[in-house]
Order: C-alpha cells, then structure tokens, then sequence
C-alpha cells in the first residue's frame, strides 16, 4: 500500500505523517544502518501509525472527519501554540522512532510472550518471569510522545 502523507493540509486518505524516504535519512542521520527496502519501510510506518493514532493526544482534532489525528487545535508545546495546519516535529519524531521499533521487530501492538527467566533442555525445564512480557522498553519513543500525548494521571474535563 502506498503512503498518503499529512502535511496539515487535511489529505483526504492521509495514512501517514513521513514517507519511507524521510525515515530512511533519519535513521541515516543518526548511524542506524539497515538493509530495509521501500516497501518495508513503509510497511514498518503503516504499523507504527497504526500504534500512534491509538494514543490520547492534547488538544482536539482540528475536524471530525480527518483521516488521522493530527492536525489538532488547542495544542500547545513548550508554551507555543501549534497551528492548526501544523505537523509538529514531535510527531514526525515518534513516528521515525515507532517505525524503527516494528522494523527491529519490537512492535508495540504485536503480541507478547512471557519473559524466560531460565530454560533446561534435558528433562525440559522452563521457568518464566511472573507476569513479564518480552517486549523491549523504548525510552526513545516515550521521549519523542511525552510533550504531545496525555500522561497517564492527566484530568480531562468535557
């Protein structure tokens, strides 16, 4: 499937904020080396949006009938207020970094396994880690979401 990227602009069937080729220079950027081709970048991205859009934004979306979340109005970053035909950089930034995440196979909407805490092959022995998954923590992304997204012990009034 292809990528129909949102500018802020309100793209009608818009199902990503980046395109494969702007993850592939972030991650370039930053020395992450890969041997991904384009289509599976852009699978990895419709994965990660699929986990982004989940999340409870600030601010509302700026109509009811846009395909994504973003753009929203009522959003404030830092103090500044961020335009309602506006992309932040946060959300581009949690997108490369979610994208990564389904591309090295730690996807945040797979399903989880239970942690091993040990295994013995002969007589087969297996203890697992009490109530533990296996997926790996990503301080990356908590970091990239942290100023866009409602934190667990937010009040929303209607």
């Amino acid at each position: 499937m292809a990528l129909t990227i949102e500018d802020g602009s309100l793209v009608t069937g818009a199902n990503s904020y980046i395109t494969a080729a702007e993850w592939d220079t972030w991650a370039t950027d930053r020395g992450i080396s890969h041997t991904h081709s384009n289509s599976k970048i852009e699978e990895g991205i419709l994965r990660a949006m699929d986990y982004f859009e989940s999340l409870h934004f600030v601010g509302q979306k700026h109509e009811d009938t846009q395909a994504l979340q973003w753009p929203r109005d009522y959003v404030y970053i830092d103090g500044y207020s961020i335009e309602s035909d506006e992309i932040p950089k946060e959300v581009k930034a949690a997108i490369y970094e979610a994208t990564k995440m389904e591309l090295d196979g730690n996807s945040p909407i797979k399903e989880q396994g239970r942690a091993t805490v040990s295994e013995k092959i002969g007589d087969i022995q297996v203890t697992y880690k009490g109530n533990a998954g296996m997926r790996k923590t990503t301080p990356a992304f908590t970091h990239a979401v942290r100023k866009i997204i409602h934190g667990r012990q937010s009040v929303i009034r209607a």
